[in-house]
């Protein structure tokens, strides 16, 4: 595992999805798009997992944005 992976719980986009009320369509723009900074994730087998706490840690700077 190198130095920029995580060793916490890996979500796949069904689970990212449920989390923010969102389709894995926004899912994807938002990976897109350089101004979200969205955690990119890792792919597995050709499917995507996010990292729960890099998700935390942008929920995290989302609120200290919108104070």
């Amino acid at each position: 595992m190198s130095d920029t992976q995580s060793s916490a719980r890996k979500l796949p986009t069904r689970l990212v999805c449920e989390r923010y009320g969102v389709s894995s369509r926004t899912i994807d723009r938002w990976v897109r798009d350089p101004e979200l900074n969205f955690p990119k994730p890792t792919v597995i087998n050709g499917r995507n997992y996010h990292d729960e706490d890099a998700l935390t840690e942008w929920d995290r700077a989302q609120l200290r944005g919108a104070v």
